[in-house]
């Protein structure tokens, strides 16, 4: 298996994981409806990735107009098993990473226009209890599931990388 964090830090394979994280199972045929801006080709290509590395399973397969419809689910166990404190570290580590390589790129490559193309860091510390913290994320992950998955005319993919990191004590 490649390392845990290649496999679904990569924004196409993320794109497919975020998709059945709402659903219990989906097609291969109705994954690329869902996201019709990724040539089809190229999703069946992360499909195979995520299969071949347990992140997805095969739950059942049908013969449709000549070829092999497979129906598509996410594997938690197999993602559970990564997702430990002892691993904690290292996932951070990779999702920082990735992040700082994507930078790097933009940056480096022909003509960066943040402004343009809407690039930008924030940090915020905000003053919440438990409770306001839990309506917050609540709050939050309803925002991102109204704008995350429908490919729409005019519509792009933007990576929103959001932490809640640890804050130090002075």
């Amino acid at each position: 298996m490649k390392n845990i964090n290649e496999i679904l830090l990569n924004p196409v394979r993320m794109r497919i994981i975020q998709e059945l994280s709402t659903r219990e199972a989906a097609t291969a045929n109705e994954l690329c409806e869902k996201t019709s801006d990724i040539p089809r080709t190229t999703l069946y290509r992360h499909i195979k990735i995520l299969i071949d590395n347990k992140i997805l399973s095969v739950i059942s397969e049908e013969k449709v107009r000549g070829s092999l419809e497979r129906t598509l689910a996410l594997n938690v166990q197999e993602i559970s098993k990564h997702n430990t404190i002892e691993n904690g570290a290292q996932n951070a580590f990779g999702f920082l990473m990735s992040n700082y390589g994507k930078f790097h790129r933009y940056f480096n490559g022909e003509n960066p226009n943040p402004g343009e193309d809407k690039i930008f860091l924030n940090n915020t510390i905000m003053m919440m209890d438990d409770e306001e913290f839990d309506q917050f994320t609540e709050e939050l992950r309803s925002l991102l599931l109204k704008y995350s998955f429908e490919t729409k005319k005019g519509r792009k993919a933007r990576d929103i990388s959001i932490i809640s990191a640890p804050v130090e004590k002075d």
